[in-house]
């Protein structure tokens, strides 16, 4: 009978370090403390803590943790150099497009322009009589 104990001791043992890497591959977990908190009290197996303290092992899980963050973390986009910068916004014509304060001086007011409109409706003649 020990032997079928045995055996189902060597299965806890070898399952629990295989969960250990995944979630430790996962890339959710800081390191290897956080690995036997899930394990131990998120998935139920009680002896878990005493199964990854090793210095070894901690060694190995906080190493695939970092590996794991690192492959998840987005890459970061190059910083242009201010030289570059500047020469773009100097090929650029965006501004040339853009209207100036000038461009406005000779056109109607929105007020004058919604007149115009009414006048060329025909309802112009309301405008300018009283009530009765």
């Amino acid at each position: 009978m020990s032997t079928a104990h045995d055996d189902l001791d060597a299965w806890k043992r070898r399952r629990t370090l295989e969960l250990a890497y995944e979630l430790a591959d996962s890339g959710r977990y800081e390191d290897f403390t956080d690995i036997a908190y899930a394990l131990q009290f998120e998935r139920g197996m009680a002896t878990a803590q005493a199964l990854i303290d090793d210095p070894d092992m901690r060694r190995v899980l906080n190493q695939r943790c970092g590996d794991a963050r690192e492959k998840l973390a987005p890459v970061p986009e190059p910083v242009p150099e201010p030289e570059a910068i500047e020469a773009a916004s100097e090929a650029s014509n965006d501004h040339a497009q853009l209207p100036q304060a000038g461009d406005f001086t000779g056109a109607p007011s929105l007020f004058k322009r919604a007149l115009g409109i009414v006048w060329r409706s025909g309802n112009a003649g309301g405008l300018n009589s009283a009530p009765s």
